[in-house]
């Protein structure tokens, strides 16, 4: 730096707020620089004294208005708008928000149209349910059951040999008897 420095950068140097790398610039030109030094020292006494003066003009606050202003602040009583404020606090406002977003995304789900699984129509159901109960031979209305009226049918003895051959093919053992 064959230039002098100016006040800006001497006052940033003073205050370390320079990067490092011009700080170490104007370091060397404050070394080799009277001129420059001396405009450094009478900045840094310059800060002094206005540190010194402002020190001096503080004041204390009074503890009687100390106390007053205290007891002031203990005894007022919060406005109706304050309270209401208060009353929605994160403490409060947090947990009312989330429930409020909870009913309404289960009361609004039927509302979209959406719905969460497909539905199958209720024939579906009643044909797999007669399917097994066809196959099933130990149903009345199974195959065995429906033999057992056929041969009834083509049998041409007395009405009661066909009522006992039809109820001991009904009165086979099922597979909840097993259970009972």
């Amino acid at each position: 730096m064959s230039e002098h420095l100016h006040n800006a950068l001497l006052i940033d140097y003073l205050r370390r707020e320079l990067p490092p790398e011009d700080d170490a610039l104007v370091l060397a030109h404050l070394e080799k620089c009277p001129a420059c030094r001396r405009e450094y020292e009478i900045e840094i006494s310059l800060s002094e004294s206005l540190r010194t003066a402002a020190a001096r003009e503080e004041l204390e606050f009074p503890s009687m208005i100390a106390a007053r202003v205290w007891e002031e602040i203990r005894s007022a009583r919060p406005s109706p708008l304050a309270q209401f404020v208060a009353f929605f606090r994160p403490a409060v406002a947090v947990p009312l928000v989330a429930a409020a977003a909870v009913a309404a995304f289960f009361f609004a789900m039927p509302l979209t149209g959406h719905e969460s699984s497909p539905k199958i129509n209720a024939a579906y159901y009643l044909e797999a349910h007669a399917a097994l109960q066809a196959q099933n031979p130990l149903d009345e209305r199974g195959p065995a059951a429906v033999q057992l009226i056929e041969v009834a049918a083509q049998d041409t003895s007395a009405p009661t040999e066909l009522a006992d051959d039809v109820n001991v093919g009904l009165a086979a053992p099922s597979a909840f008897d097993a259970v009972r």
